[in-house]
């Protein structure tokens, strides 16, 4: 019926499939061991007061236990941060972990802003950040291990929870193998992180030359395992406070479990799975199945709901963007909760009985079945809201006003109905925050393949009831009750159905799974990654248009990469104004400023291109703007960071006189007594010396990790290349061993380069020659500097979470990888540095930059 693409195993629909997945592992429990909510509802509002506050108390030692978790893993690296500054990290990190894919370890890469006025180097934040999670996972095997034996020796044991402590327990040996291999730089992870990510590697190398005191480590293990004995306490003290005969044994081995499940849930702590997997352990001690749901609801209570909202607090207490993203999550999450748990309990019988005169039955009972599957929906809906999808607040808004309807309709349940009412004006307020469109594939083919799969399960169902009947399932159905049962099965209402043999077992549960297997293709047809249809790149026209008005109105020296044909042109309606940009994952990157007559039209034209990536449903960047253009972009409320600093040298100047300059005149004299020499090429180039430097280029490529970056710098191209000046390093047979290719600079007084590359049996000391020749070459035309590009990550200071994103791009994208190191070697040539910025809308966007600038690079 269809073709599984390779967007199908993408990262988004993996956790939408695993947390339906979960919910409705929890539903499927719900419903088959026959656990009654209402009675649980009861069970809970008759729980100890004493009891609950205790269990709050309990939650507030927690937070501050994970603060002070914080602050002895910073410690153990000699830095001492304050308990506030360590809460409020936790605090945020624990939020955002709820809606990330593995989010209790994935979280730590972000808010390191709340140690700002620390002033720490990334690499000492990451390193404490590390300790944190290491003491965290040695704890949970700590207190894994003899807990599982317990449940081993004294019950029966799933196998997923021994898969998952086996899984933990290897994480942690691998994570310290690692480690150790790291650290003493031998062993097969040594050689691998050496060949793929070798930034990583000398940052591995800083720390050993930092302290680290395994006193104070061991002190932050001893307080992460009182942690794990306040999430015991939390379980023990929920069968307290419902007068339930609490076990120290059963609370934990119940909490252990809990804790493994979250370990490996990639997608909102676990939520689903880890109701249904604790429930089911306490029944193994003898509790009842609605008395173990009351005790992990309320533990639940304890460990997460109540974390989870004092974390949103952190966020909503300060105005700004931040909130219109997070304020929507927390309220249609709390709109799914209620829904499913609406759906699950009985309706008040005096409502129901005064509906009736209003309404059939047959709509009372449908609106329950969609109540509860709008509330699985709501949930799933909430992390996509965190990306500001468009698509995402329009599902809200359509569920939420559902879910306002079926809660009237199925019980008159007017409190969830306003619940429901919140949430839509909640939504409606922050519509402006949404506007990212993700391409919606749901086509009329995809309908049709969706009604043949639906035709089918019905068909499957409605036969399997009226052939099977007696024989299999005790009932002798009708053609009508097969069609009744069909639809009740398909949305896993098995009502007094009671299979009694195999066949008949099998065939209940074959409906639920295909009903499965149908919402999970349903998603799939809704969120698949598709193919936005782009503007074409520029056309011919569009391209002679660019150019005049570079000609006229050029200021960078960059604006020659503003042509290149991998990107497209936005004009102004009078045609004397553009800029470049290329679009990528849901965002357009333009390369630095317009090019326009004046700052009147350049605000014009910025304020245009916003309107009309908005229209499109697009995010903008704008990619190395200079600072004192920053002022145009904060006036439209746009917020900028450090990218790096250009170097730029005075030709007038400079000399190579000096003690400084030493190194570089014995490079020049070894090279031109060796045989070697300076040639220029002027354009255009003929075809066999592009091709010899053509196999410079590609030596120069596979060397070291070296790449092309694109967009705002050049690539190998024949056809372009031919079209420059060329400098040369040759021997005397001709052999060219290195060159370095001008460009025109459409600022006035300032030359520029692009490529300059070597093969590897090039003399030492070449680039150094090469550059010190076309800074003759540029000031015997009567140029006053050279502009000799971006040192990415320069003059960062401070280690906020923006800086965090830019500077683990740097360290971890192959692009980056030869990024350390440039600010040393041009500082070589006495420049002046100027600032150089990324310009963007909010936080959230930093965490797309990276990959959105390899992708409009021509990364794949």
């Amino acid at each position: 019926m269809f073709r599984l693409t390779k967007s199908f195993f993408n990262r988004s629909f993996f956790q939408v499939v695993t947390g339906a997945v979960f919910l409705m592992f929890l539903i499927y429990f719900i419903r088959n061991e026959h656990v009654d909510i209402a009675n649980i509802q009861a069970t809970i509002s008759t729980s100890n007061m004493t009891w609950i506050v205790v269990g709050v108390a309990a939650t507030t030692m927690y937070l501050v236990l994970q603060a002070l978790l914080y602050v002895f893993s910073f410690k153990a690296i000699g830095i001492t941060i304050s308990l506030n500054h360590a809460l409020r990290l936790f605090l945020k990190r624990n939020f955002i972990s709820t809606f990330l894919p593995a989010g209790t370890f994935t979280s730590l890469a972000f808010f390191s802003d709340e140690l700002d006025p620390y002033k720490l180097e990334k690499t000492r934040v990451h390193y404490g950040s590390f300790l944190f999670a290491l003491a965290s996972m040695i704890s949970i095997v700590f207190v894994a291990i003899p807990a599982l034996s317990i449940l081993l020796f004294h019950h029966n044991v799933r196998f997923l929870e021994l898969e998952a402590t086996v899984f933990l327990i290897s994480l942690v040996v691998l994570v310290a193998y690692v480690t150790y291999s790291l650290v003493k730089q031998q062993g097969w992870a040594f050689r691998i992180m050496s060949k793929f990510s070798p930034a990583l590697v000398t940052q591995i190398g800083e720390l050993k030359s930092q302290s680290f005191s395994i006193h104070i480590f061991c002190q932050a293990c001893f307080i992460s395992v009182i942690i794990e004995a306040v999430g015991v306490a939390h379980l023990f003290i929920a069968m307290k406070a419902l007068d339930l005969d609490a076990s120290i044994e059963a609370s934990f081995i119940g909490y252990v479990l809990m804790i493994i499940i979250l370990s490996i849930s990639p997608f909102l702590r676990g939520l689903g799975a880890i109701e249904v997997s604790l429930t089911y352990v306490l029944t193994l001690y003898g509790y009842p199945a609605v008395k173990a749901a009351s005790v992990t609801l309320l533990f639940r209570l304890f460990e997460f709901w109540l974390p989870f909202f004092v974390s949103a607090s952190v966020f909503l207490i300060k105005p700004g963007n931040l909130l219109l993203r997070v304020l929507p999550v927390i309220f249609i999450l709390l709109m799914g909760v209620v829904n499913t748990v609406s759906a699950l309990t009985p309706a008040i019988p005096e409502r129901l009985h005064l509906l009736r005169d209003f309404i059939p039955f047959s709509i009372t009972e449908f609106s329950n079945v969609a109540v509860l599957l709008m509330g699985i929906g709501l949930i799933i809906i909430s992390a996509f809201l965190l990306t500001g999808a468009r698509n995402a607040w329009q599902g809200a808004i359509v569920v939420s006003a559902l879910s306002l309807v079926g809660h009237l309709t199925k019980a008159f349940d007017y409190e969830e109905a306003i619940v429901a009412l919140v949430c839509l004006g909640t939504l409606w307020y922050t519509r402006n925050a949404y506007f990212v469109k993700f391409n919606i594939s749901f086509n009329e083919k995809g309908i049709q393949k969706v009604a043949l799969l639906v035709l089918a399960l019905l068909t499957y169902s409605i036969g399997g009831f009226y052939w099977l009947r007696m024989r299999h399932l005790e009932f002798d159905f009708t053609i009508g009750e097969s069609i009744k049962a069909a639809l009740q099965s398909m949305v896993f209402i098995t009502g007094k159905l009671t299979p009694h043999t195999k066949t008949g077992h099998f065939f209940l549960y074959s409906i639920q799974y295909g009903s499965i297997m149908l919402c999970i293709y349903v998603c799939y047809l809704l969120y698949r990654g598709t193919k936005r249809k782009t503007i074409t790149p520029a056309e011919e026209e569009a391209y002679s248009t660019a150019v005049s008005i570079l000609d006229k109105f050029g200021q960078s020296s960059i604006d020659y990469f503003k042509l290149s044909f991998e990107k497209q042109f936005f004009f102004n309606a009078s045609k004397d104004a553009f800029l470049s940009y290329a679009e990528s994952k849901h965002y357009m990157v333009v390369l630095e400023n317009p090019v326009a007559p004046d700052e009147v039209s350049r605000a014009a034209l910025l304020s245009d291109f916003e309107t009309f990536a908005k229209h499109r449903g697009l995010r903008t960047f704008y990619y190395r703007v200079t600072e004192e253009d920053l002022f145009v972009y904060r006036s439209m409320k746009k917020q900028a960071i450090l990218l790096g600093q250009e170097a730029i040298v005075d030709l007038r100047n400079f000399t190579l006189e000096g003690g400084a300059r030493k190194s570089i005149r014995n490079a020049l004299r070894k090279i031109e007594t060796g045989g070697y020499h300076l040639k220029i090429l002027d354009a255009p180039l003929k075809d066999g010396i592009v091709q010899q430097l053509k196999t410079v280029s590609a030596e120069w490529l596979s060397q070291d990790g070296h790449a092309e970056a694109g967009f705002s710098q050049g690539i190998f191209d024949e056809s372009e290349i031919k079209k420059c000046t060329v400098l040369t390093l040759q021997n005397q047979e001709g052999k060219i061993f290195a060159f370095i290719s001008l460009i025109p600079g459409y600022k006035p007084g300032e030359a520029t380069y692009d490529l300059i590359r070597k093969t590897g049996d090039a003399p030492n000391g070449t680039l150094d020659y090469l550059l010190i020749k076309v800074m003759e070459y540029f000031k015997s035309k009567n140029y006053s500097s050279l502009n000799m590009g971006l040192a990415p990550m320069a003059g960062l200071r401070g280690s906020n979470v923006n800086e965090l994103v830019l500077r683990f791009y740097r360290d971890h994208s192959k692009q980056a990888s030869n990024f350390k190191g440039l600010y040393e070697y041009k500082s070589k040539f006495d420049p002046t540095w100027e600032n150089r910025y990324l310009i963007y809308d909010q936080t959230f966007d930093l965490v797309r930059f990276p990959s959105v600038l390899e992708l409009v690079s021509g990364k794949p």
